[in-house]
């Protein structure tokens, strides 16, 4: 029997941190890991390059994780983003601060935070054991008794934390394996969908618009011919549909209308900037100076080079027109495409693709204060696990990293704020 003062299952982003607080208290702590390595996600996160968190204060972080989010406060007041910041600058991590007040680590690269965690936690002790997937978690009354390992070894501890994240990304390790222990060990499970994942779109120019990416636009979500939401920013164009901010921060709510067998379609506004009659004007007078010159080479002032075949199918323009041929109306069909191109939806990518998962461990039987099982004498919560998600810039990431202080430090003695 392996015996410990903690145990903590998943060795991600929120588990490490967990572990290594809990260890910095003077408790023994194991941390169990399924894959070889430890945090395979956090590695990969932001494209490779790991958005850690964002400059926004408490207030705006509870905002993003919606009616869910005042669960947050807690974590947040003990561990924020100021502290993972200056916990990875003591290891050499230096971060920089980018548009949206994402904050990235200077070098580009995932894999300083991952190496810099994993540092943190040796320094304190942890003992990390790879490759060691959990089979059973045994109770007796209220209270784990044990955990069995898949290659038979036995688990004891005082206390235990599972950051075994969600279902997104199951390469990597999250492969729902949590939402069975908490079921099993009593809690309520909220149903899983994709969250922050690509949609795919019905179109016939996906193939011409594929990698083509987009800023500052904005997007109009339609369900069933009503308008639900608008949402500003940059996309990107895949072969299959689209991604970017602005589309993964919609993705769940697509899912959901989807779901519910509502028929779902986008319009996109090339230039929300401008006002329709602003925009008009300018349409005047570039079709003005133009003159004798082709529709399609005065488009090449109002979009990318790749959009412009697209748009001109789409509002249908003959690849001849002389700008001085345009009529009023063929302009405010030009108007309408500029502000109103409209792309039928009919899914989103799987929850193999999603960034985070939505759902999981009901937030009800979690204490707030700790991150203690409501329902487990020696059981804590931490990471995606729960049932916790807000849009990209770095929000997910931080609640990993302050539940998986809350969960450390709660199971010593006291709960106190990360001392810098």
């Amino acid at each position: 029997m392996n015996s410990f003062d903690v145990i903590v299952i998943g060795a991600g982003a929120s588990g490490l941190i967990a572990a290594s607080t809990a260890a910095k208290t003077g408790k023994s702590v194991c941390l169990l890991e399924k894959k070889s390595r430890p945090a395979i996600k956090l590695s990969i996160t932001g494209k490779g390059r790991c958005n850690i968190t964002n400059s926004a204060n408490i207030k705006e972080f509870i905002s993003e994780f919606g009616q869910n989010g005042k669960f947050l406060y807690g974590a947040f007041n003990k561990f924020f983003s100021s502290d993972i910041l200056t916990l990875l600058e003591q290891y050499g991590v230096e971060t920089k601060l980018e548009r949206g007040g994402r904050y990235f680590p200077c070098c580009d690269d995932a894999n300083a935070v991952v190496n810099a965690l994993i540092k943190y936690a040796k320094d304190n002790n942890v003992k990390i054991k790879t490759s060691s997937p959990v089979k059973n978690i045994a109770k007796n009354s209220n209270k784990i008794k044990e955990i069995v390992l898949e290659n038979g070894e036995f688990f004891q501890a005082q206390n235990y934390i599972l950051a075994t994240g969600g279902l997104s990304y199951p390469n990597t390790g999250s492969t729902g394996d949590g939402y069975k222990f908490a079921k099993q060990l009593g809690h309520t499970i909220i149903s899983q969908s994709p969250a922050l994942v690509p949609i795919v779109i019905n179109s016939p120019y996906l193939k011409q618009l594929n990698g083509l990416k987009l800023k500052n636009v904005e997007i109009t979500v339609f369900a069933n011919n009503k308008e639900i939401t608008k949402i500003f920013g940059d996309m990107e164009w895949t072969i299959f549909g689209a991604t970017g901010p602005i589309v993964l921060n919609i993705s769940s709510l697509i899912y959901k209308l989807l779901s519910e067998k509502k028929e779902v379609f986008l319009s996109l506004n090339l230039k929300p900037a401008l006002t329709k009659e602003v925009l008009d004007k300018r349409l005047i007078r570039e079709l003005n100076n133009f003159g004798s010159i082709t529709v399609k080479n005065m488009l090449k002032e109002l979009l990318p080079v790749q959009m412009i075949d697209v748009f001109m199918k789409y509002a249908k323009i003959n690849l001849t027109k002389k700008c001085s041929a345009v009529n009023k109306e063929e302009r405010l069909n030009y108007l309408t495409a500029l502000t109103d191109m409209k792309f039928s939806v009919t899914s989103t990518r799987s929850i193999n693709e999603a960034i985070i998962t939505k759902g999981g461990v009901c937030i009800d039987e979690v204490e707030q204060k700790t991150m203690k099982s409501k329902l487990i004498d020696n059981l804590y919560f931490c990471g995606e696990i729960l049932d916790l998600d807000a849009p990209t810039g770095g929000f997910n990431l931080q609640a990993a990293f302050s539940t998986g202080y809350l969960a450390g430090i709660s199971v010593s003695a006291s709960v106190m704020p990360f001392r810098r």
